[in-house]
């Protein structure tokens, strides 16, 4: 166990495109006209934009990014 997954809480989003994640509390979806990405908000906030449509890949980019600033300040 990680030590922080049960204390950080976990909703499901669907993004405009219509897929769904299951995104932790810290971690919001930005969409705009033509750009997607999601933003970090845990300590200072932090944007990871979808790459090639990717929203996957930029979600498991600021979840572990998220991850290590909770074992690094604690939550």
């Amino acid at each position: 166990m990680n030590g922080w997954g049960d204390a950080v809480q976990y909703r499901l989003l669907t993004t405009a495109a219509g897929e769904q994640f299951s995104v932790p509390e810290y971690i919001l979806r930005v969409e705009g006209a033509g750009a997607g990405g999601w933003q970090l908000r845990y300590g200072e906030w932090t944007d990871y934009a979808d790459v090639a449509g990717d929203a996957a890949g930029a979600l498991a980019l600021a979840i572990e990014e998220m991850a290590a600033r909770i074992e690094y300040r604690g939550k």
